[in-house]
């Protein structure tokens, strides 16, 4: 597990020039859970529990869990998905970044991907997932 290095200067972006207080460091732990759950529900390929943790604003992005499940599987469902690993959060009240990469059982790190909450009448929910920059500090 790595929490951000530069989280302060990271929130601080977030917030947009840091007008209010930095968010609670309480969110770090909800957000860690958030994404085992992911990573549980990927694994048991699972698309009602994926789908319980993706917000309705995902679809804006032509995206959901079907989506989500190729993308981890590959289309050809010829990868190995074992978990999320070696990620990365950064947040601030209200959005959140999860960079992590999708790995197999061997843990080498397969694909970066990024993955965007919101908080959503206090639940973090997943409202776009991309493929990440395999530096995880790089620009948001």
């Amino acid at each position: 597990m790595r929490v951000c290095r530069h989280a302060s200067l990271l929130v601080f972006l977030l917030m947009g020039c840091g007008k209010d207080e930095l968010p609670s460091r309480e969110q770090i732990p909800i957000l860690h859970e958030r994404l085992f759950v992911l990573e549980r529900g990927l694994r048991d390929h699972n698309r009602a529990a994926i789908d319980s943790l993706l917000s309705v604003d995902i679809l804006d992005h032509k995206q959901d869990s079907d989506s989500l499940l190729r993308y981890v599987y590959r289309p050809d469902h010829s990868f190995a998905f074992q978990k999320l690993g070696d990620y990365t959060i950064f947040f601030n009240r209200d959005l959140a970044v999860i960079d992590c990469f999708i790995m197999d059982s061997t843990s080498g790190h397969d694909r970066p991907l990024r993955l965007t909450y919101r908080l959503d009448d206090d639940r973090w929910l997943v409202t776009q997932f991309a493929e990440g920059h395999p530096d995880s500090t790089g620009l948001l």
